[in-house]
């Protein structure tokens, strides 16, 4: 029987989900394992954290726990970039092994942790910085070992997901969406983290340097959040066969890796399409396993223990073997800028219901090389009138500066045109 001694620092939401996890499921654990998960102590600045769990020594001061030789991990589940930041840096000096939630963290200083971890001869697990209970980062490092990946998409955020979702399923617009998805619990008081697709971005650079083996920086990555997406764009992509879904996409491309967070629209039949309120999925492509779906809670106190849970009894087994080191360190790299990656996209104008407008729009398409895949007029008694345009696959910086030459035609467009991109997933 091997036995892990275990600090715990934070004991906020998924910190509770650990201490009931422990609580409940050691007996469990040990038997599938043979790891005996013993929680050394808790760190944290809330007196009552322990009031269910008596049994737990409460401290003050996190050195005071980490340092202790009896401790061979340490959880961070603080949160956060600043005093998280530190926790993690004081543990690995320590020679600990260190298991955290904390995706921002690991997106913004991982390089210098890694580093340090590899310097101390300790690991780093972060299982439940993405996708809650999703298996996805042990399928990347571990299951998938022998496959190259060439694709990643993911519905890495259950609070815009819902938002999305309900716009559809009620007919609602984002506010009240928005609205609800906090009513409920899935939206904090200030979403911005979220909707602005920042939380999935974090995500996203994790994966994309797992399964490219490049080190991929959110400040190069192009992020576009859920707040201008309005019930006309639920509406029209529905009937045209696809839902809107905010994606994290990273791809292997010839020129380059390409790493980006946007609303986008999916055909319906796809099952990423399907992953409605909450939930969170990551969908993979691989050479030799081939496309495949994970699906589950992203997040949430439990789900994400579980994930902590995992990594407990991964990286605790380990400990004093023979195993090697986890690679997480790369080389950094640049990614292809937005404007030069070929998508399909859709179009709407808002124009005057008048003869020439459609052909003046696809005059100055074509004269930017964009090929026209259909084009959709709603018959209407007022303006404006809505014209849509898909079209074939085109570098966005064409239908950008395609875009700027038709709004500046106030004889025939009303409103600033809306573009967003559609993805063909197979």
């Amino acid at each position: 029987m091997k036995k892990i001694g275990i600090a715990l620092i934070g004991a906020g939401t998924v910190g509770q989900g650990v201490l009931k996890i422990l609580n409940s499921s050691s007996e469990l654990i040990q038997k599938r394992t043979g790891v005996e998960l013993n929680l050394i102590g808790v760190c944290d600045k809330n007196p009552k954290v322990l009031e269910h769990y008596p049994q737990y020594q409460l401290c003050s001061n996190y050195t005071d726990l980490i340092k202790r030789e009896d401790v061979n991990i340490v959880v961070e589940l603080i949160g956060g970039t600043d005093f998280a930041y530190q926790v993690v840096k004081d543990a690995l000096r320590y020679k600990k092994t260190v298991v955290t939630a904390n995706k921002a963290l690991l997106s913004e200083k991982g390089h210098e942790l890694f580093a340090l971890a590899k310097e101390k001869e300790v690991e780093i697990g972060y299982e439940a910085a993405v996708g809650g209970a999703i298996p996805i980062i042990r399928s990347l490092k571990s299951s998938l070992i022998s496959n190259e990946f060439q694709a990643i998409y993911g519905i890495l955020n259950g609070t815009t997901n819902f938002i999305l979702s309900k716009m559809e399923q009620e007919n609602l617009n984002y506010l009240e969406a928005l609205r609800l998805a906090q009513e409920l619990g899935f939206a904090e008081r200030d979403p911005t983290f979220d909707v602005e697709g920042i939380d999935a971005a974090h995500k996203v650079s994790l994966l994309a340097s797992l399964a490219f083996g490049y080190s991929v920086s959110i400040k190069d990555m192009y992020v576009e959040g859920i707040t201008k997406i309005s019930k006309t764009e639920i509406f029209f992509a529905k009937e045209l066969g696809y839902r809107i879904k905010l994606l994290g996409i990273c791809s292997k491309e010839a020129n380059g890796i390409e790493a980006r967070v946007q609303p986008t629209m999916v055909p319906i039949h796809h099952p990423i399409a399907g992953v409605m309120n909450e939930m969170n999925a990551v969908y993979v492509y691989s050479n030799y396993s081939g496309p495949m779906m994970f699906f589950g809670k992203g997040a949430g106190s439990l789900p994400t223990a579980s994930a902590v849970i995992s990594d407990l009894v991964y990286y605790g087994s380990r400990i004093g073997s023979e195993t090697g080191f986890e690679n997480n360190l790369f080389h950094r790299v640049k990614i292809i800028p937005t404007s030069e990656i070929e998508e399909k996209f859709y179009l709407r104008f808002n124009t005057y219901d008048r003869p020439g407008v459609i052909a003046y729009i696809a005059n100055i398409l074509g004269k930017n090389k964009i090929s026209i895949s259909s084009v959709r007029q709603e018959e209407t008694k007022k303006e404006p009138a809505e014209v849509i345009f898909l079209t074939h696959k085109t570098k966005e910086k064409s239908v950008r500066k395609a875009i700027e030459e038709i709004d500046k035609n106030r004889e025939y467009i009303l409103q600033p045109t809306i573009m967003m991109r559609i993805e063909e997933l197979t």
